[in-house]
């Protein structure tokens, strides 16, 4: 999928929106589609917002933003959590249930319910070594060194 977000700065903002279940092919198009369309013409301020998204794991949207030192107003973000919205709608999928955690197992993703980690890691499924995608990440510096973190290391080890 898209990279372009590689060379944006570190303090560029980011949204991590973790899907319900897997994206097909049809479905990626369509967010790719819809999220361009909505990335050529985000503003803030008057200004258009220089913005690009990615596809990973076939389970996550990330949109990033590079502010370039002005702040993105609340009506340029709460643009972006519509169109989040409206492709849960068109797809009939959840991106904005926070309930909704990944981790990986040899490489692969697993989607579950928040809920579920106790009992995986009850069970001996998942231990203090696996990854898990921390999707509070707020900026791309996070993004790039602790999106995906041992448990152990996360947030969600108080869950377990």
């Amino acid at each position: 999928m898209n990279n372009e977000y590689i060379n944006y700065p570190d303090n560029a903002m980011v949204w991590v929106y973790n899907a319900d279940r897997f994206l097909t092919a049809d479905d990626k198009q369509h967010i790719t589609t819809k999220v361009q369309d909505f990335i050529d013409n985000w503003d803030s301020h008057g200004s258009l917002v220089k913005g690009t998204f990615t596809i990973l794991h076939d389970a996550f949207l990330v949109i990033f933003a590079d502010d370039q030192g002005d702040p993105l107003c609340g009506r340029a973000q709460s643009a972006s959590v519509n169109l989040v919205k409206e492709l849960e709608k068109d797809l009939n999928i959840k991106f904005l249930d926070r309930m909704r955690q990944s981790f990986q197992e040899n490489n692969e993703v697993k989607l579950v319910k928040l809920a579920e980690l106790k009992t995986l890691y009850k069970d001996g499924k998942i231990n203090d070594e696996t990854l898990v995608f921390d999707n509070t990440v707020i900026n791309k510096k996070d993004f790039d060194s602790r999106w995906k973190v041992a448990l152990k290391d996360s947030w969600h080890k108080r869950f377990v």
